[in-house]
């Protein structure tokens, strides 16, 4: 009897959606009204149902390639001998990498370097 009423309240939230919501969205939504269902249970109902969210993935383009950049002189230090990767330290401080990213927020785009 539980499992019909929590069918009900999960396809009713994923159709007031428009099937943007994902079961965690579905979950906390449902968590807000006062219904109280794991994300599991949840994940099974559409599942079940032979629901899927649909996926809006964030796209931004970050780095165009240059083709007259001039890189024959630059040597990719991560690499041994062979040509494979070796990232092995020998002492603290000697070896870096890093990363840039970039986070959509309620306030636009949020770029995320790490080294």
């Amino acid at each position: 009897m539980r499992h019909v009423e929590l069918d009900a309240h999960v396809v009713r939230v994923f159709t007031r959606e428009k099937g943007m919501a994902g079961r965690d969205h579905i979950t906390t939504i449902l968590g807000q009204e006062g219904v109280s269902i794991a994300t599991g249970t949840v994940g099974s109902i559409l599942t079940g149902r032979g629901l899927r969210a649909v996926r809006m993935r964030a796209w931004k383009k970050t780095t165009t390639m240059d083709p007259d950049a001039r890189t024959e002189h630059i040597r990719n230090h991560v690499l041994d001998g062979d040509g494979k990767r070796e990232v092995i330290s020998t002492a603290p401080g000697t070896s870096f990498c890093g990363d840039i990213t970039y986070l959509r927020t309620g306030s636009g785009w949020l770029y995320l370097g790490t080294v």
